[in-house]
């Protein structure tokens, strides 16, 4: 049944309130503003449903009952919202015996919310008739509405990060080391700790997990081996990174100390079953012919992995030694008790180039627990969004730089 304009325009109002209302349940707005909306929105939403039903020209009878409660539940929200019963001292005290109460402006924008659900619902099961095609497009349409609101929680806290922490922002900022357990200066020290860290946990990540995944796929011959060793890689991608931190402690500060060394080294650990996992994906991409036909030219099983395995996975390889730096840089636990500080001191280098990998450095994802741990006590809410703004824009800007970096080299190849 084709989409009438009639049909289309009664989704637009129920479509509204529900953006509306994931909205103020990802960011605290005054909803004072926006009642008046919702109250005519659920009215004419209730009206539509029932000039809709009534036009139809036939509908099972076991409808009749869902699309009544559905009906009731509108009109019950119009009626707690009208005679003021919901109103902003409105607040559900710790229900089933819950930690938490639920106040005026959570329960309005989730009433709202569920009743632009029920709406759509009835809408496209009245267009269908209740057919198997009104189901499929109500699936569908769930589809969509999932995407919508995965889209709209990660743009709200987005914005909500860009818009606290922008205001902070400055050269000074991102130049100077911070004063005052953080309530003054800025995050330099931070951010190269940071740099240096995450370079130095690729250095060791990069080798050894390209290495290993070269030998698992290109080498080895015990398909059963292979298949432990892969399970194993799987489960050690799965464990906490707090574990890998107190394998650091154990280990490796006693033999390196609290230092950017331990901390590098640990996150490589952690960025290794990325790496692996992805570069096995890679070489399996390639196909077999192209390895059969350098080898039938002569070439030797390594000349033919250097020359045409490695060159044709080198997108799928990029794309996860890129994105395992984008996890490292997101890391606190590992490196809390083995390489940070939160003293605004300079990393020391050799020649101005190499680091002095035995010293503890400062860390953006530190600093800012730092900070947090500090709120109420000193003033440094500005600096704790700035801090969260810069690490989510180097997050961001990583895995962008592993898209760019993939669609290179894809362009690149051609079998």
């Amino acid at each position: 049944m084709p989409a009438k304009p009639a049909y289309v325009a009664s989704l637009v109002i129920p479509a509204l309130i529900f953006v509306s209302a994931v909205c103020y349940l990802i960011m605290p707005l005054d909803s004072k503003p926006i009642l008046p909306f919702w109250e005519a929105g659920l009215l004419i939403s209730a009206l539509t449903i029932l000039t809709s039903f009534a036009a139809a020209k036939s509908h099972p009878a076991k409808a009749v009952p869902a699309l009544a409660v559905d009906l009731f539940f509108l009109i019950a929200v119009i009626f707690l919202i009208y005679t003021g019963t919901l109103d902003p001292s409105f607040v559900i005290k710790r229900p089933l015996g819950l930690g938490a109460s639920f106040g005026y402006n959570m329960i309005l924008p989730f009433l709202m919310l569920l009743s632009s659900i029920l709406t759509v619902k009835d809408l496209l099961n009245i267009h269908y008739a209740y057919s198997a095609k009104g189901r499929e497009a109500l699936v569908f349409m769930a589809i969509r509405l999932s995407a919508v609101v995965a889209l709209l929680i990660l743009g709200g806290i987005l914005f909500i990060i860009i818009y606290k922490g922008i205001g902070i922002i400055s050269w000074e900022f991102l130049t100077t080391p911070h004063r005052r357990l953080g309530q003054a200066g800025g995050i330099s020290t931070a951010i190269v700790g940071t740099f240096w860290m995450v370079l130095g946990a690729m250095v060791v990540s990069a080798p050894l997990g390209v290495g290993a995944a070269i030998y698992l796929h290109e080498y080895s011959k015990s398909l059963g081996l292979n298949r432990v060793i892969t399970i194993a890689i799987s489960v050690l991608n799965g464990v906490p990174s707090v574990v890998f931190g107190l394998f650091g402690l154990a280990f490796l500060v006693t033999f390196f100390g609290v230092s950017l060394l331990s901390g590098s080294i640990i996150l490589g650990l952690i960025n290794i079953p990325t790496i692996i996992l992805t570069s096995q994906e890679a070489l399996k991409s390639v196909p077999n012919s192209l390895r059969e036909g350098s080898m039938a030219l002569g070439a030797t099983k390594w000349q033919t992995i250097k020359k045409v395995v490695l060159p044709s996975a080198m997108p799928g390889v990029l794309t996860g030694i890129i994105m395992g730096v984008a996890k490292a840089s997101g890391e606190t636990a590992p490196i809390m008790w083995t390489a940070v500080t939160f003293t605004a001191t300079p990393v020391q280098t050799f020649f101005g180039v190499i680091p002095n990998i035995f010293q503890p450095v400062n860390n953006l994802d530190y600093h800012l627990l730092n900070l947090i741990y500090f709120l109420g006590a000193w003033d440094v809410e500005d600096h704790a969004w700035g801090t969260a703004l810069v690490l989510i824009a180097l997050v961001l800007g990583t895995n962008m730089l592993a898209i760019v970096v993939r669609n290179h080299f894809r362009k690149k190849i051609s079998w």
